[in-house]
């Protein structure tokens, strides 16, 4: 990572989030009222203070807790590090970053096309439910790699046309091209691929997967 890139991204993070500050702050408070309550005489624990704060802490606290840590573990989920983490992963990582690259996600990193969070959105669907099915995918990934498989990591299905479009369907240029235009329908429909010989080049490298 470059200087410029470094200080970007250092003023960008700025440390804790917001959310992750509150689940510390909510999850001391559990403590100090669990610890609060078995520090008192134990015969004590029935009376009222002891009980609701017994339901405090498990009906009302730790849900919440558990919300917001959920929330900030998606968030964090979608950092190129993230991904990277994953040693069967380093080798499109590496690409990605690699500036002599030509493949398309390396083309879209490396011009940030994608400012940021290039694998997530290129990898997760539209509407309510596109993260969460991102995610899924993504431990079924993990359920076969940690059983045993050793093929290449692969799509599970067709991967969307909608998912390029979203960023390029509005843009002149896009619109413009004789290709996208005569074949709109086969596109729309993911009839034909934007990725192939005749189109685009592959994401990433056929062999990357190897890379560990």
């Amino acid at each position: 990572m470059n200087p410029f890139e470094e200080s970007v991204k250092s003023a960008a993070t700025g440390g804790m989030s917001f959310a992750a500050w509150i689940v510390l702050a909510v999850s001391l408070l559990c403590i100090v009222l669990i610890v609060s309550i078995f520090a008192r005489d134990r015969n004590k624990i029935s009376e009222p203070f002891g009980k609701w704060a017994l339901l405090i802490v498990f009906f009302v606290l730790s849900p919440i807790v558990y919300l917001l840590n959920f929330s900030v573990a998606i968030e964090d989920s979608k950092k190129v590090e993230f991904c990277n983490s994953c040693h069967v992963m380093n080798g499109y990582v590496n690409d990605l970053r690699n500036p002599d690259s030509e493949y398309l996600a390396s083309q879209h990193y490396q011009y940030r096309w994608i400012s940021e969070e290039q694998c997530f959105t290129c990898h997760s669907d539209y509407g309510i439910f596109g993260n969460m099915k991102a995610k899924a995918t993504g431990i079924r990934h993990v359920w076969a790699y940690y059983t045993g498989y050793e093929t290449p990591v692969e799509l599970y299905g067709t991967y969307n046309n909608a998912i390029c479009l979203r960023c390029h369907a509005p843009v002149v240029s896009f619109q413009e091209e004789g290709e996208h235009s005569d074949n709109a329908a086969d596109i729309l429909s993911n009839k034909m691929s934007c990725l192939g010989v005749d189109c685009h080049v592959r994401p990433h490298p056929e062999e990357a997967w190897k890379e560990q």
